[in-house]
């Protein structure tokens, strides 16, 4: 942090306590900060938020003030002279009076104010004769008795207001005559070449102190190049000059005279001629040419060089190449270079191109030269195919020999070719001609067709015969589409996998999915095409439906188990050969059990006569039901309602009823039996035991056993016996 007044860096007076910021600004905390530009108001600013971007008042006292600065100069520069010509030269008459002006002194300062104002004094010279006016600068006589003819030197000083000095100026005055000034202590000049005769390049001019006529003339005059307009100074030439062939300096002397009296002087003129670009680049030679260039040359091998040359200097002798074939540079110095690959197969094995040399005139010229390149043959180019892809087709039970197919390739390099099968022909069933490319199936043993087609790869070799490391080849597809012959029927692979998996369960929906068949064709394209379908009896109502396409099989109708256990399809692939073939496949769909029916008794109503005495465990009635469900939805297990005492069970897998504990003081017993299948459903009968005192006897049957023949199929609730 600094205070007070400092000089930023942008040339502005700042005022406050200032910081200097990482971006190269000021900034500023408290006071805030006054910037005053010259020429212009001050500004006040205080610190910056970085977050907001606005002005934050970070003082908690300030205010604004006009502020006014007076920027003082500072003495840095001395007067320096400012009269014309050099050297400083004048003239005065011996009989002059005193006060007589003889010379104006002027001098300039760059400083402002004091610093900036001259005085002017006569530091040394001029025997007391002359006087300088410290304020105008004009030098003055005295009064005093001048010498005619005599020269006197003066040296005058200019000194500013703060005491500078500029450097001592040396003027001479001469009492009397003095020969004429020129303007220049010497005339340096540059001419283009081709500058026109008698045209004006230079004007001297000369000052008469006498204010007498001044005329011209050359004392030097090389060749007598040059005139000079006697009363006008101006220099032209009596003939065109070349740069190439002419004298590129020249030293003249002009003379400048008055008269009366002949007084005169001399001075230099330097002329220097300047090249102009009025040469055209030519080629050594118009056509350049290298022979036997081999196809594989890089291009980084030189083939030949070209020339040019310019008779001009400088910048317009200086040279670019150009060609003009994108098969060829050429280098700053004329190497000509393959920019790619040459190939020697072109028209007449030959390139030819012009190539150009610029100069770097302003107003460019250029030449142009022919360049012949011809090539020598190298093998690097492999045989081309006539097509990259060949398409035949033949049929599945074509013979032996049959002619599939030709292929054709060239060779650019005009070499030998041979063919050959590189990849395709696993089986063998192919032969090629390696002369002629001709395509055949084998002779022996006879060919087998399989699939869609076959895909062969043929190799074209060239001989090598026009030289390189190795021979070169190139590979063609041959397509070899395969007419299939319908010779195969259809299929179900999986036929006996189908019967073990063929069911349904009963009561489902008609479209109830049951399975889903697949036959496979060996033949191709339509021949090997399958749809689907089954057959039916006449006059049966078919109980199942197939999709045609993917095969699956369908219910046509609800089932019943209990009427119908399985049912026999016939399942038919055929294809879509024009004279079709047909495969089948035999099923037995099971229709699997669905427990829809209930156990029934086989009677309504179960009674029996017990003795009061029989043992326990003693089984003495059996119940039985039978349930028309199949596997566990059939099985039927037995139950009796429990009430105490528990004189009876029943056995719930034979359906026994037996004595479970003695009986005593009854005289009738009633239970519920149920009959209850794999699935939970259920039927109850009711038992009646009559329990008989062991004094009374008890019924006899009339005879010891029954036997009794029952059709199948009789129907229920049908008598089939009397007892």
């Amino acid at each position: 942090m600094r205070p007070g007044l400092r000089l930023s860096p942008m040339g502005t007076l700042v005022s406050g306590n200032l910081d200097w910021s990482p971006d190269g600004r000021w900034i500023t905390s408290c006071p805030p900060t006054i910037t005053i530009f010259p020429n212009s108001a001050p500004h006040f600013h205080s610190q910056q938020s970085p977050k907001s971007g606005s002005y934050e008042k970070k003082c908690p006292d300030w205010y604004l003030n006009k502020v006014k600065l007076k920027i003082t100069d500072v003495n840095d520069n001395v007067p320096e002279w400012g009269m014309k010509p050099y050297p400083y030269l004048a003239v005065v008459s011996p009989e002059a009076p005193a006060g007589m002006v003889v010379y104006q002194l002027q001098a300039h300062d760059e400083d402002k104010d004091k610093s900036g104002e001259v005085e002017y004094f006569l530091s040394d010279g001029g025997d007391g004769c002359f006087a300088v006016d410290k304020k105008t600068g004009q030098v003055v006589t005295t009064g005093l008795v001048l010498q005619r003819d005599r020269e006197y030197l003066l040296s005058v000083v200019a000194i500013d207001g703060q005491g500078s000095r500029s450097l001592p100026a040396m003027l001479s005055v001469v009492a009397g005559a003095r020969a004429p000034q020129f303007t220049n202590t010497s005339y340096p000049i540059s001419i283009p070449e081709n500058t026109p005769e008698g045209q004006p390049f230079l004007v001297v001019v000369a000052i008469s102190f006498q204010k007498q006529p001044i005329s011209y003339s050359l004392l030097i005059n090389p060749s007598s190049l040059f005139s000079i307009q006697q009363q006008t100074g101006e220099i032209s030439l009596t003939r065109t000059l070349d740069y190439e062939s002419d004298q590129r300096r020249y030293l003249l002397m002009v003379r400048a005279s008055e008269e009366p009296g002949s007084l005169s002087t001399a001075t230099e003129v330097q002329v220097l001629i300047t090249d102009e670009n009025d040469c055209v680049p030519e080629f050594l030679q118009s056509i350049y040419s290298v022979d036997g260039v081999p196809e594989t040359v890089t291009t980084a091998t030189s083939l030949l060089q070209v020339l040019a040359t310019d008779c001009d200097s400088g910048s317009n002798a200086e040279l670019t190449y150009y060609t003009l074939s994108p098969d060829f540079s050429i280098s700053p110095h004329g190497t000509i270079f393959p920019a790619g690959r040459l190939d020697y197969e072109r028209p007449n094995h030959l390139y030819e191109f012009v190539v150009m040399a610029v100069d770097n005139g302003d107003e460019a010229h250029s030449g142009t030269a022919t360049v012949r390149v011809r090539m020598a043959n190298v093998n690097d180019e492999a045989p081309e195919f006539s097509q990259p892809v060949y398409r035949t087709f033949v049929s599945e039970d074509a013979g032996p020999s049959t002619l599939v197919a030709t292929v054709l390739a060239k060779d650019p390099d005009s070499d030998g070719i041979s063919y050959s099968i590189t990849a395709g022909n696993e089986e063998g069933n192919f032969v090629i001609d390696s002369q002629k490319g001709l395509i055949r199936l084998r002779s022996t043993p006879l060919p087998k067709l399989q699939g869609l087609e076959y895909v062969l790869n043929v190799t074209a070799t060239d001989d090598n015969a026009s030289g390189g490391p190795h021979p070169l080849s190139s590979t063609a597809r041959v397509i070899v589409g395969v007419d299939d012959v319908n010779n195969n029927k259809p299929v179900f692979e999986a036929c006996q996998q189908y019967r073990e998996q063929a069911s349904v369960l009963e009561n489902q929906p008609t479209g109830t999915f049951v399975l889903q068949v697949h036959a496979v064709d060996a033949d191709e394209g339509a021949n090997g095409k399958v749809k689907y379908g089954l057959m039916h009896r006449d006059s049966a109502m078919p109980a199942f439906r197939i999709h045609p396409d993917t095969g699956v099989i369908v219910t046509a109708r609800r089932f019943d188990r209990e009427r119908q256990r399985e049912y026999s399809i016939t399942v038919t692939a055929t294809d879509w050969a024009e004279e079709p073939l047909i495969g089948i496949c035999q099923l037995n769909v099971q229709i699997l059990d669905q427990n829809d029916n209930s156990p029934k008794f086989e009677n309504l109503r179960y009674e029996y006569f017990l003795r009061e005495d029989t043992l326990v465990g003693t089984s003495f009635l059996r119940v039985a039901a039978h349930d028309d469900d199949f596997g566990t939805n059939a099985a039927i297990t037995y139950s009796m309602t429990l009430e105490q005492p528990e004189y009876l069970r029943v056995n719930p897998i034979t359906g026994w009823v037996y004595v479970n504990q003695p009986i005593s003081q009854r005289t009738y017993i009633t239970r519920d039996i149920t009959a209850t299948d794999g699935g939970n459903r259920n039927t109850s009968v009711e038992l009646a035991v009559t329990i008989t005192n062991v004094k009374n006897q008890p019924p006899q049957w009339e005879q010891d056993s029954y036997s009794v023949v029952i059709p199948e199929n009789t129907a229920r609730d049908t008598p089939i016996a009397f007892l």
